[in-house]
């Protein structure tokens, strides 16, 4: 709310420094006129004219925020006026002034896209006020297609790096499967962006700050899997893999977010309760996350064709050096009500090539693998099933001071 000694400015262009907003006051009477320019200054830069033309006119010389007009002028109303402004800027705020006997063609303007109207006699503080809301609509709506089309430019990029991704994975070099599903929340998300711009184009009634969350949702899940994408181009791309300190339940939520498709589509009930506070460990972001994905996904195909309530839960927890004889450790679990896995098949479960899907359902590699990857960190992975019951898979990570002997970078 502005109030006299409130100083509204704009972003200017470039969006590197602020001015004060310039409004052009429109009244074929002097009076109303400099009275209105001497109630917005020096808050604002006012700019006056005295009819419609002359109005337009102002635009081909300054850069105009506002517009407050009179609605009976004789050259041209204020609501041809509006109508003349907002074909060349529809998302300039016009304000209409009017008098008792043009009230009802105020409220019809108001309807055709004016952002309000001021009653005369007005009030000194009604009209800061109406100013400054529309003024702070005006750049609200503004930052928001700033955002949205930065965000069109992000998922451009990252579509660039989901083609690349896919061309390795037809190699052999990353999860086929993996990176399918990464294409689903980036469909989802060209869909909301291009909902927002036509939201945006069209001025529909959806308020500004529910648009500002869908675009905060939005940005948040983009830098997720332009993050995702970065890790698995770098796993790709590099013969030395990088090593990091960073948080076991991040790279487990990442590769769930992944999934989540898949899950909700098979009506799935998934349960994770990962402790906080964990203690970062050495990692390698990308192969981690292609192992929580496979045991994931395993889950998710083992459940495809289950009558009854199907379950999935994820969980993480700390176990002190006291209980290992070693390090710290971190276990993770990944648990199923599915149909489980025979008795006779469990001894060859991690051999390579080895598969209880059907034939042109899997390639036997991604037990293997993932048994390859957790031992890489040093740690261990177990199967336990019960036909009819489901699978559970737990991972043992130690918490070690440095990287693993064997993965120690030669500088």
């Amino acid at each position: 709310m502005a109030t006299q000694g409130t100083v509204e400015k704009m972003t200017d262009t470039v969006g590197q420094e602020e001015k004060l907003a310039t409004i052009l006051v429109v009244d074929d009477e002097i009076g109303p006129r400099e009275s209105l320019k001497l109630i917005l200054e020096p808050n604002y830069t006012v700019v006056t004219a005295n009819n419609g033309k002359e109005a337009l006119d102002c635009f081909e010389s300054s850069v105009l925020d506002m517009v407050i007009t009179d609605i009976r002028m004789p050259v041209m109303t204020g609501v041809d006026l509006m109508k003349a402004v907002k074909e060349r800027f529809p998302d300039l705020p016009v304000i209409l002034i009017t008098g008792y006997g043009t009230l009802q063609t105020a409220q019809e303007a108001v309807r055709a896209g004016a952002f309000d109207y001021i009653n005369k006699p007005y009030d000194v503080e009604d009209i800061r006020n109406v100013v400054a809301r529309a003024l702070a609509e005006a750049r609200k709506r503004q930052e928001n297609s700033h955002a949205v089309s930065r965000l069109t430019d992000m998922n451009r990029q990252l579509e660039g790096q989901i083609q690349e991704l896919n061309q390795r994975a037809s190699i052999g070099e990353l999860s086929a499967e993996m990176i399918h599903d990464l294409n689903n929340p980036i469909s989802v998300l060209r869909g909301y962006i291009a909902l927002l711009e036509d939201s945006l184009i069209k001025h529909e009634d959806t308020p500004i700050e529910e648009k500002q969350e869908f675009l905060d949702i939005i940005k948040e899940q983009i830098e997720r899997c332009m993050r995702l994408t970065r890790n698995f181009l770098d796993y790709a791309r590099n013969s030395r893999r990088n090593w990091d300190q960073d948080s076991i339940n991040g790279v487990i939520e990442d590769a769930l977010f992944v999934l989540r498709v898949r899950v909700r589509a098979q009506d799935i009930s998934l349960e994770t309760k990962f402790q906080e506070g964990l203690p970062k460990i050495w990692l390698q972001p990308a192969p981690l996350q292609q192992v929580f994905y496979n045991l994931v996904s395993n889950a998710v195909e083992a459940m495809e064709d289950q009558d009854r309530d199907k379950h999935l839960a994820l969980a993480t927890r700390l176990i002190p050096a006291q209980y290992t004889e070693e390090e710290d450790t971190i276990e993770i679990t990944v648990r199923d009500n599915g149909p489980g896995i025979p008795h006779d098949q469990m001894e060859q479960i991690f051999a390579p090539f080895f598969s209880t899907k059907e034939k042109d359902k899997g390639t036997g590699l991604g037990l293997a693998i993932c048994k390859r990857i957790v031992e890489e960190h040093n740690g261990s992975i177990t199967l336990e099933s019960r036909p009819g019951q489901g699978t559970c898979a737990h991972i043992l990570l130690p918490v070690l001071s440095e990287k693993p002997e064997q993965q120690v970078d030669s500088q």
